[in-house]
């Protein structure tokens, strides 16, 4: 089952992101791929050719990646399995990425060819427009209504006995906060340059673009906590409402996704319609330290500023903590790879991943990368032998179509598994709090356990 819905993932990625960069060939500030081309030549036939070749390209490179992505239905091994999902993930990005280079130089080409350069023109103060820069950004109070929602959410957690996740959730949580207030600052503080010689459509596109983001910041810092708050009801609740509350849970996440995109394409065809109004657009020379689809300028004090597509905020990486922020990037995509790959590597291929022991009268269960487990015997209430694992809902651990490790709400009580789907029987050890299931890579080893439980426990 886990094979087809990372496929659908994946094909997501493949074409939302070919979505999302296909926006860089509608011309935004008389921008096109990173390259600025002349007001009266955005409908010229060359220009028309290239910007519908950049969006070709990028649908054919995600139906092309589609098609590779259906290897994971191939049977294999789940370390294998993740795996492949990681490097055709990060092909999808790879590739957008290249395909956008390319054509950033194309377009560099296009205009030299044709002698459309334009000429830089100095950077001019408007002080009005300095002084009212925030007059229409969201005021920073709204985030108390999310910052309730959250505390909200926390005590019904605490009071469905749950302290530990409550105060899980509320970390998690105050940190996706704290960074959606932290772009709320960078918003705030995000400099202006007059795009015209029009005052009143200077300030109207400033305006609208501190509007958009700013409450855009605030929707998500509420939004975020109830996606992360809904899997956390499934582990009081009964596994039949497990289906109800996955659809609900989808549902947010598909209505976080396609608001933010509605905003800020909304935000983007208001700005286009401003400046189309003018023949004053003003042209700072950025082409040439957007080259690589980044923003490289030493010189420039910003560290934050808007990117061209005019839907987001970029970094400065001419600036050290600009390069900082990119050395992560790569590190975060190892790291992210390499704590799901390693411990599915471990299950597949280590002789016993799954072991026991018995010492100072207890059973004491391990996995790789958990936590392992003491039982003394006399919590032990009764053992016995299943070839089917019940239904239940995971709560926190492991699970694929092989292993389930970790927390789990079985039959409405809690549960903690080490079991491999290969092996069987499976083990199950009743205490007084919950129960646990446990599999040995070896059949008789389980069996081995269970005599020896049923032995030293009477």
């Amino acid at each position: 089952m886990m094979a087809p819905i990372i496929l659908v993932v994946l094909i997501a990625c493949n074409f939302i992101m070919a979505f999302v960069s296909s926006l860089a060939a509608k011309p935004h500030n008389y921008v096109i791929v990173e390259n600025t081309f002349p007001a009266d030549k955005i409908n010229d036939p060359k220009v028309l050719n290239f910007s519908k070749s950049f969006r070709t390209r990028q649908f054919q490179a995600a139906l092309i990646l589609t098609l590779l992505d259906f290897m994971l239905l191939i049977p294999m091994k789940d370390s294998s399995f993740m795996l492949l999902f990681f490097l055709l993930l990060y092909l999808t990005i790879g590739t957008n990425y290249l395909i956008t280079l390319r054509y950033i130089r194309k377009g560099h080409q296009l205009i030299a060819e044709n002698h459309w350069q334009l000429t830089a023109q100095p950077i001019q103060i408007d002080t009005r427009l300095v002084l009212e820069k925030n007059r229409k950004l969201v005021s920073a109070w709204w985030f108390l209504l999310s910052l309730g929602l959250i505390l909200l959410l926390c005590g019904l957690l605490y009071q469905q006995a749950m302290p530990d996740l409550a105060l899980m959730f509320l970390i998690v949580n105050i940190l996706i906060w704290g960074m959606m207030f932290f772009t709320w600052r960078v918003i705030n503080r995000l400099p202006v340059r007059p795009l015209t010689d029009d005052q009143k459509i200077n300030q109207q596109y400033n305006d609208l673009t501190k509007f958009y983001w700013s409450s855009l910041s605030v929707f998500m810092s509420g939004i975020i906590s109830l996606i992360v708050f809904v899997p956390l009801l499934t582990m009081k609740m009964a596994a039949s409402f497990f289906t109800i509350l996955t659809i609900f849970e989808i549902s947010l996440i598909l209505l976080f996704c396609g608001v933010s995109l509605w905003w800020l394409i909304r935000l983007r065809r208001k700005q286009d319609q401003l400046l189309t109004s003018t023949a004053t657009f003003r042209y700072f020379g950025e082409d040439y330290y957007w080259r690589y689809g980044m923003y490289y300028n030493p010189d420039d004090n910003r560290l934050m500023i808007p990117d061209r597509i005019g839907m987001n905020i970029s970094i400065n990486l001419g600036k050290t903590a600009g390069k900082i922020f990119l050395g992560l990037v790569p590190i975060i995509l190892i790291a992210a790879m390499a704590v799901t790959f390693v411990p599915l590597y471990v299950l597949d291929y280590h002789p016993d991943p799954l072991s026991y022991e018995i010492k100072n009268e207890a059973v004491i269960l391990d996995g790789p990368f958990v936590k392992e487990r003491n039982i003394p015997f006399d919590q032990i209430t009764k053992v016995e032998l299943t070839k089917q694992l019940p239904t239940g809902v995971r709560t926190n651990g492991l699970a694929t179509n092989d292993y389930d490790i970790g927390h789990y709400r079985i039959a409405g009580e809690s549960a903690i598994l080490f079991v491999d789907h290969q092996s069987k029987p499976i083990l199950i050890i009743h205490t007084k709090d919950r129960f646990y299931y446990y599999t040995n890579k070896k059949p008789a080893e389980t069996k081995k356990l269970y005599q020896m439980i049923q032995h030293l426990n009477h």
